[in-house]
């Protein structure tokens, strides 16, 4: 499998709901994936990855995530994506759009780096 096509399964996942989020993280990661929120966090493995995954289940009564790929680019096993994730409530309303870039690095159909960079502003902002 190439490394675009892992990336983009990776993240059509999201949108069959909470559970197949969390599958794509076992499946796709190594117990040495570093994931990169850059200015916020920074994961290593799947088990941590999915730390970040339950926050937003809690905090935005998240369902799944809707990943619309704007644009995509890939340099031997880097993939870099443009995209806007849209996390969808369990009642399947829109809680928030992030628009954002991120770089996946790729080996042997799993993903061994990935960083994403985007406005943290509203993740941040307090109620």
């Amino acid at each position: 499998m190439s490394a675009q096509r892992t990336v983009e399964d990776f993240l059509d996942a999201w949108s069959g709901g909470i559970d197949a989020i969390r599958c794509s993280f076992q499946g796709y990661f190594t117990d040495q994936t570093v994931w990169e929120n850059v200015g916020m966090s920074t994961t290593v493995g799947a088990q941590q990855g999915l730390s970040i995954i339950d926050e937003f289940e809690r905090t935005a009564d998240m369902g799944a995530i809707i990943v619309d790929m704007m644009y995509i680019a890939t340099d031997g096993n880097r993939v870099l994506t443009e995209r806007i994730d849209r996390i969808m409530g369990k009642d399947g309303s829109e809680k928030l759009a992030i628009r954002l870039m991120g770089i996946f690095e790729v080996e042997g159909g799993k993903i061994v780096h990935w960083r994403d960079y985007f406005d943290t502003a509203p993740l941040t902002v307090s109620n």
